[in-house]
């Protein structure tokens, strides 16, 4: 299948699923058999394996770290990227922002060799009771984020950064605010949500990432590399150290 089939069928998935509008759709599972994940629910699980109510949201983010892209886990980001915009909101006190993990922005364009924009994909993993993470989360945490991708290496060049939210269901969806900004930046924003195997030692898995403002995309003529579902995994602490901020 060409790029151009690709994008085709793109289009009219989008349109089909989300209307003329793209309006953003509810999460789901990878399989009907599952159950979205709540905070409580995982509270519980973290309990069962002896693992400290407190970790249990450094346990969901190694979990979603390791498991998002089957076969290929996402390294703990410890950088710090500068956002002008939070350092603004926020009088000065916070000058950066650090997500969970960060990948190169992989293009291939048709018949041109692959591009690679580093520094330019953000994973933030959420263990919330509830919420829908505006910009303003978090001391402007999340406007930080969108703020630190428009000056990525892929932004710059015009192309499509993105941001992944690996969130707890309790996130039912992401702020119409945060979409906006972000699609005002030129940023993707995509969200999955946790669910539940019942019955299964790897009692976890990450649903296929929703994608919440496709029309980034289609502005620009860009086909996504779409998102999940991760493969099957379960909490865990390692490295004791990490914080799930």
């Amino acid at each position: 299948m060409n790029y151009l089939q690709k994008f085709a069928i793109f289009i009219g998935i989008a349109t089909a699923i989300n209307g003329i509008t793209f309006k953003a759709q509810a999460q789901f599972c990878a399989d009907a058999s599952q159950t979205a994940l709540t905070k409580a629910r995982l509270d519980e699980i973290a309990g069962n394996q002896s693992i400290p109510v407190g970790q249990a949201p450094l346990a969901f983010q190694n979990f979603a770290l390791a498991t998002i892209r089957p076969g290929t886990p996402i390294p703990e980001n410890k950088r710090k990227f500068a956002s002008p915009e939070r350092e603004a909101k926020t009088g000065g006190k916070l000058k950066n922002v650090i997500p969970d993990g960060v990948l190169s922005l992989m293009v291939y364009p048709p018949l041109f060799p692959p591009e690679e924009y580093q520094d330019s994909v953000f994973y933030e993993v959420k263990a919330l009771s509830g919420g829908l993470l505006p910009p303003s989360y978090d001391e402007y945490q999340i406007l930080g984020f969108l703020d630190a991708l428009r000056r990525s290496d892929a932004g710059l060049a015009g192309r499509i950064p993105a941001i992944i939210f690996l969130t707890t269901a309790d996130v039912r969806q992401i702020s119409a605010a945060t979409v906006a900004e972000a699609t005002f930046k030129g940023v993707g924003v995509w969200h999955s949500i946790g669910c539940e195997i019942p019955g299964s030692f790897n009692n976890l898995q990450l649903g296929q990432a929703s994608l919440r403002n496709p029309e980034v995309y289609l502005i620009r003529l860009t086909f996504p590399e779409f998102i999940g579902p991760g493969m099957p995994g379960r909490l865990f602490l390692n490295p004791p150290n990490s914080d799930p901020d």
